[in-house]
């Protein structure tokens, strides 16, 4: 009987599996017996097929051996053998290569673009290794791009989009039919879709965003590369445009007589969060009402839906992409002025000593007296002239301000590690151009707030928790010791040491912290320890938070613009309201699970989408400052230059050739050193502006210090004297 004959009376349905099974086999085994390798077109020969039903069955099967480990493809030829493959997913260059990321860990792996074979940024594939950490794709097992933002480019008979994100190093073709009929250089929205047949990849404009180079049309394609979106559904508009408040005392505290405040930013777009302090004898009562968004967005409907799929609220300068629709974070859930609004509230009655001495949560109507800011109240408390304008409130700020000192020593005590914050903030006029650059503004009120959230999330974690109810848990795990060992080595090299031989606590990281505090290199050394860090994560499985000392954390205080907030929510008022049964538990285990993983996501995109955003905006600023001279302080060394940081928050790069005439190369100390120079982290340096480019987002400087200042030997003066904290 021939291969064909056999293969045809195996596609049968009865004997479908069986004979899928048996050809497979003889499909390995005509490869593993060719030493010299095959093409899938002379297997298709040897093995006759030629049916078209046949021509699918056999690439399926071919895939499978792909898949299994079985065989290898290299060249264009399939061979035998189970070599070493490693799956994960691929981290593009601009420059037309690849990285690896294994997925479980470990080493990059090298790919060039010879052998990406039609591989992708993001795609999921398998790579057979060709060396110690080099490899070649051998299959494509996932795309990782759907959708890219781009500048579209019309040509005569067609157009490409080239991607903003350069990590894709490909361009994206697109016929005239699917250009929507895009003009010339504009920001679009293109749906790819592969096409290894003629290494290519073809795509499909979706939307045209704005001519490139336009500020809202840029500002629009950083969102939408992150997946952010200005616009909702008409379905969930139409959704929360139909919420009204009405009042509901059911089950209820009224609480509209209390005084209560609330105290934000002055450019905040939606309140969220309000306050009331009482004295009560040498102790404290301290509300916290937070909006009862829950009430309004029940978990699996319209807006909830879209609320967790965004995930958060993204704040940029003069504008807002919203978790919520408006109708709800400015409207219904806002806490604004002389409005009754529906709350969650948490009572906490502290000691002369700020320790808690009880603790009680509630569902409330509130009706909030005051919308302050954070200058506001600090000017009051100053006793400034605004002051006596506010006789109605001067008692609670007071004691506001008496029980967050409270608060911050037993913070202080417990290690909690302070980060300095470099924050920008970006001042805009009228007509939203740049005006101004500047370290975020902080005042003592900022800290008020701080302390009084930083503990209703506590208590809320603490009283879920043991409750046994499934929660997300807001968790900052200890530092990896390869991490921290690198951090050690960089602030010895400044002049300090820091003694974590014993381990690393939160209390010897916080001491180290407000020793530097004041030292020019002050952000820098903060920035350095927080990047040495793990990253703070939402997860169900609470492992406390290294950052803050405590043993369980949530995030509770925020539900307008982060939906871990909301999901907490829903977990403390089925306490409250005696729903949290085993039914409930259950389902609600696999929401949090959910909810954490893709809140942890978004967060990351949107930290991403903010800093793009402000690199945009500080680019545009310093464009017309091309030649100026600024003093700034090295942020970073890498092997082709100098990162520097001016004290407006703007960072640029000193490419080495700017650098007096040296061999430079990077030392364990992150310093660039050659043979007579050496140029170190937390060091200023003066810098000339060189270029700018908007769109790249990227600063260009040249050196314009004194070659000698930065001499090897004698031994330049070191920025800071050397101690000792253990």
């Amino acid at each position: 009987m021939s291969r064909y004959l056999w293969y045809n009376r195996a596609n049968n349905k009865q004997n479908k599996d069986e004979g899928n099974m048996g050809f497979k086999e003889k499909i390995y085994n005509e490869i593993k017996f060719e030493k010299y390798g095959s093409t899938p077109e002379e297997l298709r020969r040897r093995l006759h097929v030629r049916a078209k039903s046949g021509n699918t069955a056999f690439d399926k099967l071919l895939s499978e051996l792909f898949n299994e480990g079985k065989i290898v493809k290299e060249n264009g030829r399939l061979f035998a053998g189970r070599q070493k493959t490693v799956r994960g997913v691929l981290q593009g260059n601009r420059r037309g290569f690849a990285f690896l990321l294994p997925e479980g860990g470990g080493e990059d792996i090298f790919i060039p673009n010879r052998f990406l074979n039609g591989a992708l940024h993001g795609d999921t594939v398998r790579v057979r290794l060709t060396g110690e950490s080099e490899g070649e794709v051998i299959n494509i097992e996932a795309r990782g791009t759907e959708r890219l933002v781009g500048t579209f480019i019309k040509l005569e008979t067609c157009g490409y989009v080239v991607p903003d994100n350069k990590d894709f190093f490909t361009h994206i073709y697109v016929p005239f039919k699917h250009s929507k009929s895009a003009p010339n250089n504009t920001k679009v929205i293109v749906k790819v879709k592969p096409d290894p047949k003629i290494d290519r990849v073809n795509g499909t404009i979706e939307e045209v965003l704005g001519k490139s180079g336009e500020r809202d049309a840029e500002v629009l394609s950083i969102l939408r590369g992150y997946d952010f979106y200005d616009k909702f559904p008409q379905e969930v508009l139409d959704t929360a445009s139909a919420i009204v408040y009405e009042p509901d005392f059911e089950g209820r505290a009224d609480l509209r007589d209390l005084y209560t405040i609330t105290i934000d930013g002055e450019d905040a777009k939606d309140f969220d969060d309000a306050i009331s302090v009482q004295r009560a004898g040498d102790g404290y009562i301290l509300y916290v009402h937070i909006a009862d968004v829950a009430h309004y967005v029940p978990r699996g409907g319209t807006i909830d839906i879209e609320a967790f799929t965004r995930g958060t609220s993204v704040y940029f300068p003069a504008s807002v992409f919203p978790m919520l629709p408006e109708a709800l974070s400015n409207g219904v859930c806002s806490l604004r002025p002389n409005e009754e609004k529906l709350t969650v509230t948490v009572k906490i009655e502290l000691d002369a000593a700020g320790e808690v001495k009880a603790r009680e949560f509630m569902k409330s109507v509130i009706k909030s007296n005051r919308r302050m800011t954070y200058l506001e109240v600090s000017e009051i408390l100053k006793g400034g002239e605004i002051a006596a304008s506010y006789d109605d409130v001067r008692d609670l700020l007071t004691a506001s301000r008496e029980l967050a000192v409270l608060l911050r020593k037993k913070r202080e005590a417990a290690g909690v590690v302070n980060f300095s914050s470099d924050e920008s903030k970006i001042i805009l006029n009228e007509a939203g151009d740049v005006v101004d650059l500047a370290p975020y503004p902080t005042y003592e009120s900022n800290s008020i707030i701080e302390m009084f959230m930083v503990l209703a999330n506590e208590t809320v974690a603490n009283y879920i928790e043991s409750r046994g109810v499934p929660c997300v848990y807001r968790v900052h795990e200890r530092p990896g010791e390869d991490k921290m060992r690198g951090f050690v080595e960089f602030v010895n090299a400044m002049g300090y040491t820091l003694d974590v031989s014993k381990g690393v606590r939160p209390k010897t990281l916080a001491d180290f912290l407000l020793k530097v505090k004041g030292d020019p290199a002050e952000k820098l050394i903060s920035r350095m320890m927080l990047r040495s860090m793990a990253k703070a994560k939402y997860t169900t499985q609470n492992a406390g938070h290294f950052g803050l000392s405590l043993a369980s954390y949530c995030h509770f205080t925020s539900p307008i613009r982060r939906y871990p907030d909301l999901m907490v929510h829903r977990a403390l008022k089925a306490i409250i309201e005696q729903k949290d049964g085993d039914a409930f538990r259950e389902a609600y285990a696999k929401a949090c699970a959910e909810a954490a993983r893709k809140s942890s996501e978004r967060e990351i995109a949107s930290e991403r989408a903010e800093r793009d955003i402000d690199d945009y905006y500080k680019a545009i600023y310093m464009s017309d400052k091309i030649g100026n001279a600024y003093s700034g302080i090295i942020s970073g060394v890498t092997q082709s230059g100098l990162f520097v940081e001016l004290p407006n928050t703007v960072e640029g790069f000193i490419t080495i050739d700017s650098l007096p005439r040296d061999r430079y190369e990077t030392d364990i100390k992150k310093r660039l050193v050659g043979a007579r120079y050496a140029f170190g982290m937390g060091e200023k340096i003066d810098i000339i502006i060189k270029s700018v480019d908007i769109q790249a987002r990227r600063i260009a400087m040249d050196f314009a210090g004194f070659a000698t200042d930065y001499l090897k030997k004698p031994k330049q003066k070191k920025l800071f004297q050397t101690h000792s904290y253990s």
